[in-house]
């Protein structure tokens, strides 16, 4: 009789290429990893193999760790196919997050699709310091991207999305030169010039309104002649945004931006418990980034299937607002526990990650 294990990895050899025992081991972290919320060693070893002592599980997640080497194209294509390849048009966004165990920082840059209040992780780079990514570690990583991808992906892309930190002379040259557009949001005291004139002001400045404005003539920033559009939130919080287009729907698009923050949320507390594992070699946590992302695809597929077969999510009431209980992510995440941990079939849901 066909574990899920088994099956899941029939599933994902047709995605992945590598020796059957290296995909069996990889679909038994991803169900252990589902059962669990949990990227703990010590944790995942308990469950991977109950017939093996844990000493041995642990071992054997270690070596797995030390000598597996993901597909990155692979997983592009695999991630693609699943929650692109039927929509018209997508948005990028691209965000950091980092913390530190012990003294060693853990730092990922990452560019994911925009999607459902959420993000795909597409392709990501550990940083090896502190603090913001460089110039040039952001162009490397988009180009890293835009090299697998096929001419009909890129031209499916609609706009890149980006906070405050991914601002700077070179890093906007390239974006220019790009296919699709962007919208960024800097610094309500970044200094901002009229073009032909000398004087520079705070950006802040230009947005005293409580709505948002869309400045009609370009604005010199970062050494560009760049659109520039923004409103005052708060007494010392501003939404400035620019962009190589006019920026009049820019507010709209910029508010996808905040999926990749929800998918940073879901690896850690809401979901995965990242920051769970002692591990600092990073090509390591790279590794267990690619765990997380299929997992983090199985159940957003998985809550996807529900909602569409009638499932309904609770609707609570704020003092201003009203929001949904749980996201997409999280109740396709609870089936899926359900179903591992009831030790139930999950056939029917690993079939949503075929890509045929």
């Amino acid at each position: 009789m066909k574990t899920t294990e088994k099956v899941l990895k029939e599933e994902l050899s047709k995605q992945f290429k590598g020796q059957s025992q290296r995909l069996m081991m990889l679909s038994n972290l991803i169900v252990a990893l589902l059962k669990l919320g949990t990227v703990s060693y010590s944790k995942l070893s308990l469950v991977i193999n109950p017939l093996v002592k844990r000493a041995s599980n642990f071992k054997r997640i270690q070596r797995f760790m030390k000598g597996f080497s993901f597909s990155q194209e692979s997983y592009i294509n695999f991630a693609w196919h699943l929650f692109a390849k039927h929509e018209n048009w997508i948005v990028l966004s691209i965000d950091r997050t980092n913390w530190k165990f012990g003294k060693k920082n853990i730092n990922i840059l990452l560019i994911g699709i925009s999607y459902r209040g959420t993000a795909i992780p597409l392709i990501w780079q550990m940083l090896d310091k502190r603090g913001n990514s460089s110039q040039q570690e952001r162009i490397d990583l988009m180009q890293s991207l835009l090299d697998i991808l096929t001419e009909e992906q890129i031209s499916k892309i609609k706009c890149l999305l980006a906070d405050r930190e991914f601002i700077g002379n070179e890093w906007i040259t390239y974006l220019k030169y790009l296919p699709f557009n962007f919208f960024i949001r800097i610094r309500n005291n970044s200094r901002v010039r009229k073009t032909g004139k000398h004087k520079e002001v705070y950006a802040k400045s230009l947005f005293n309104c409580q709505h948002f404005k869309a400045l009609r003539k370009k604005r010199v920033l970062f050494g560009h002649q760049l659109y520039v559009g923004g409103q005052k939130l708060s007494d010392t919080e501003w939404l400035i945004i620019i962009s190589d287009i006019p920026v009049k729907h820019a507010k709209n698009f910029y508010g996808e931006r905040w999926g990749i923050e929800v998918f940073f949320g879901s690896c850690k507390k809401r979901g995965f418990n990242f920051e769970d594992t002692h591990v600092t070699k990073l090509d390591r946590i790279s590794n267990i980034i690619f765990l997380i992302a299929i997992a983090f695809c199985w159940a957003l597929k998985t809550g996807e299937f529900l909602l569409d077969n009638g499932h309904q999510i609770t609707i609570k009431k704020l003092k201003n607002r009203k929001a949904k209980l749980y996201s997409i992510f999280r109740i396709g995440l609870d089936r899926l526990k359900e179903l591992l941990l009831n030790f139930l079939s999950a056939f029917q849901e690993i079939k949503l990650l075929s890509c045929t």
